[in-house]
């Protein structure tokens, strides 16, 4: 296990690192700009918002009782993050960036959705922090190891250089690894504790 952290970490300082910081920075830039945005244009975030909900129906998340399912919840979360890392294998489009711009227009949306209808955005904190602790973090390490796998294939195309590949793809896996206890966390407290903290504040 220490030999597992100790290569990421090295993976981290080497180049990792600098795509996961990009990735936060752009995440919260958009994040801010969807948000102004559907201040300006609040039919935006309503439609915007209506597909988001339409799409959580029809994952199975959620149950009959209208609780979600934590089991469904990580699964879910965990598949779209794995996909964020493999459009790292698509050469030149940094398909990583588009998985990144959805996610944080959507969050933005919701927040502008909530100011649009008069709602305290302590309401909407209160529903994206309490998992999104672990959850956030989690999506920043898939996409920037998305970013990092495609600009190494890049490289790899445009120079053939020889032995990168191997490494790369083992540190890649290494941090997937990392992602299942986060994505574990983020699902149970999303399903038991953000309800519980939203009602403290409505």
């Amino acid at each position: 296990m220490k030999k597992h952290f100790r290569a990421v970490a090295a993976f981290w300082q080497e180049q990792y690192g600098h795509y996961v910081c990009i990735t936060a920075i752009a995440f919260l830039a958009i994040t801010v700009m969807a948000y102004v945005a559907g201040r300006f244009f609040p039919d935006i975030p309503t439609n915007v918002i209506a597909w988001f909900n339409e799409s959580v129906e029809n994952s199975g998340i959620v149950q009959e009782d209208g609780s979600f399912s934590v089991l469904a919840l990580f699964m879910n979360n965990l598949q779209a993050m794995v996909l964020s890392v493999l459009y790292g294998f698509i050469p030149f489009l940094f398909l990583p960036a588009l998985s990144l711009g959805v996610n944080s227009i959507i969050l933005g949306m919701l927040a502008a959705h909530y100011s649009n209808n008069g709602i305290s955005l302590l309401v909407y904190l209160a529903g994206i922090l309490p998992h999104g602790i672990f959850e956030l973090p989690a999506l920043f390490l898939s996409l920037g190891a998305g970013l990092c796998l495609c600009k190494n294939i890049n490289v790899y195309i445009r120079k053939n250089e020889k032995g990168i590949m191997k490494p790369l793809l083992l540190n890649i896996l290494r941090v997937l690894c990392l992602l299942i206890p986060l994505l574990l966390a983020a699902a149970v407290v999303e399903t038991y504790v953000t309800p519980l903290v939203m009602a403290l504040v409505l």
